[in-house]
């Protein structure tokens, strides 16, 4: 059995059960700017953060792999790999069949009528580096005017397909928007961090900035595209266990033992010593990453949630509030 066919099955079975946890709805679809109605197009998973005497709210939109792959129409690809692509181009299409790239060129056209306050795409919107793939996903968030960051992952950098050059891949993600590697911005009451391909280890440079992010004593929302696996799970309802049921076993988490192992990275392990602290300013996790979703405890003081892929049509709809 493949892994799309063990995900596809697991997919099936929880998405009756997913929004059991979801707090009052905040958010809804609103029209398009054309006067269509998309609330029938995506799936809601709605998250509520609290920040203690936050006065108002703000509202996030998450959008994570999305997967933009253009084939057939993409000269870049190697003839070697045209098969391989082939099933990934079927694989990578919504519950109506739509493909991936066109689901992205009618999602990036309506984002704006979400009416959010910030938009958070979360890595691997393509599903491979190539000139088409990282045009299109330029294409449609240059119509976006609703305030966003993109943090990338390995999918957003990957030449596994094609001829591309680095030089050139940079210049390209560069167009689309900056490859800082720490994003964060201030709202109010709160700091929403982005870290940038966290399918690697951060550098060092990258720790000591989240530290001194984490130092200005503001409530930190954290938003990274691998998640956290929880430091005290025990049996039950955890990620470590949704993650073995959709991936054959494999634990797809930065955590002691998983496949993103924080034991053989030092800058890993302080990154999550300093979110699972027990006085730590991070109050929320969210990530994407395993194609499902999940919701719960990292540590008694900060939630994480783990959104769906968005070219299954999961969006995410976060309300913060006090």
């Amino acid at each position: 059995m493949t892994i799309e066919s063990v995900y596809r099955m697991y997919k099936t079975a929880a998405v009756l059960a997913v929004f059991t946890w979801t707090a009052a709805a905040a958010f809804s679809f609103p029209a398009a700017a054309q006067g269509e109605d998309v609330s029938e197009n995506y799936i809601q998973e709605q998250v509520h953060i609290t920040v203690p005497g936050m006065e108002g709210s703000s509202r996030i939109l998450w959008v994570s792999d999305m997967h933009v792959c253009c084939y057939p129409d993409d000269p870049d690809v190697n003839e070697d790999s045209r098969q391989a692509l082939q099933e990934r181009y079927e694989f990578l299409r919504d519950q109506d069949g739509v493909p991936s790239a066109e689901n992205w060129e009618f999602l990036s056209s309506c984002i704006d009528s979400f009416d959010a306050d910030y938009v958070v795409f979360g890595a691997d919107m393509a599903d491979y580096a190539s000139e088409a793939n990282l045009k299109a996903l330029q294409e449609g968030m240059s119509k976006i005017q609703t305030p966003w960051m993109y943090i990338r992952a390995d999918h957003d950098y990957a030449r596994w397909y094609g001829s591309m050059g680095l030089k050139r891949m940079r210049k390209l993600h560069r167009q689309i928007a900056p490859q800082d590697p720490v994003k964060a911005v201030r709202f109010d009451d709160f700091t929403l961090v982005g870290l940038d391909n966290t399918t690697t280890a951060v550098s060092e440079e990258t720790l000591q900035q989240f530290s001194r992010i984490c130092e200005e004593g503001r409530p930190v929302i954290l938003c990274m595209h691998v998640p956290l696996d929880q430091p005290d799970a025990r049996e039950g309802d955890t990620l470590a266990a949704a993650s073995r049921a959709a991936w054959e076993d494999r634990v797809l988490c930065w955590g002691d033992g998983d496949e993103y192992d924080i034991s053989s990275y030092s800058t890993m392990k302080q990154l999550y010593d300093i979110v699972c602290a027990p006085d730590s300013p991070v109050i929320a996790v969210l990530a994407g990453h395993l194609h499902l979703t999940w919701d719960g405890e990292l540590t008694s003081s900060c939630r994480e949630h783990v959104f769906s892929a968005a070219y299954e049509d999961y969006i995410g709809f976060i309300t913060v509030s006090g």
